[in-house]
């Protein structure tokens, strides 16, 4: 399967136990299901980190797959619906050669600022393992890839109270409509971001009935010491009894 819409195609109506229909996808992903004709079609041959992300997890295919056709369309090699391999490992475990570990900040209270966000960086023991070809198909350098903790329910129902988010800390750059973490007075926030005239910057939740948008200008931005920790390009999901 030589491109995307091929293997979209057999990620939706091949490997699930039912076939999963455009406007379900289209719902998961966040995007409106002539998006995702265009993808099927052959129209639009790729698709953004995020929304590649987001179809991967709905779809429960390896992101990689999906976007270049390498590996096994699974995840971590997963090679029956029902079976998944796993294979021991502790902190004691070497790193495979194709693995790499990223601090992991499990309270989310890393401090903001260049000088002190690179010592707690250094400082923080906690690691995550993952492969380093996910790192490369996305273009993310490995002294970049961090990961937190998400708190709150300002981002329900796409980040959960509790969900793990990974972080891009090379990727400041305003892309309007993407998740960034960020950090307002000392404070950290994941929050879809979009560009202002003049230097302003517009902050959005995305359960907007209980915490409405916020709009900064670009004074606003230094006064209230604005800063763009990174962009998240990866949210995994925790489920709760």
């Amino acid at each position: 399967m030589k491109t995307l819409a091929e293997r979209l195609k057999y990620a939706m109506e091949v490997l699930p136990p039912k076939k999963i229909k455009g406007v379900e996808l289209a719902r998961a992903v966040g995007v409106k299901p002539p998006s995702v004709s265009d993808w099927l079609s052959g129209k639009s041959k790729t698709m953004e980190g995020e929304n590649l992300l987001r179809a991967a997890h709905h779809l429960n295919v390896n992101p990689i797959w999906l976007a270049t056709g390498k590996g096994s369309p699974k995840p971590d090699g997963e090679i029956n619906p029902q079976f998944t391999q796993v294979n021991e490992w502790d902190s004691n475990t070497s790193v495979d050669d194709d693995e790499v570990e990223i601090p992991f900040f499990k309270d989310f209270s890393f401090a903001c600022g260049d000088g002190s966000f690179n010592e707690a960086i250094a400082n923080e023991r906690r690691k995550l393992r993952m492969s380093k070809a996910t790192l490369r198909n996305l273009a993310i350098t490995e002294s970049n890839a961090v990961a937190a903790t998400a708190s709150g329910d300002s981002m329900t129902p796409t980040i959960n109270d509790g969900d793990t988010i990974h972080i891009d800390l090379g990727r400041k750059e305003v892309k309007d409509g993407r998740i960034y973490v960020i950090c307002i007075g000392g404070l950290h926030y994941c929050k879809r971001l979009y560009n202002l005239p003049f230097g302003g910057i517009r902050l959005l939740s995305d359960n907007s009935e209980e915490y409405k948008e916020i709009e900064l200008t670009a004074e606003e931005r230094v006064s209230q010491q604005f800063e763009i920790i990174g962009w998240v390009w990866q949210i995994s999901k925790l489920e709760k009894w």
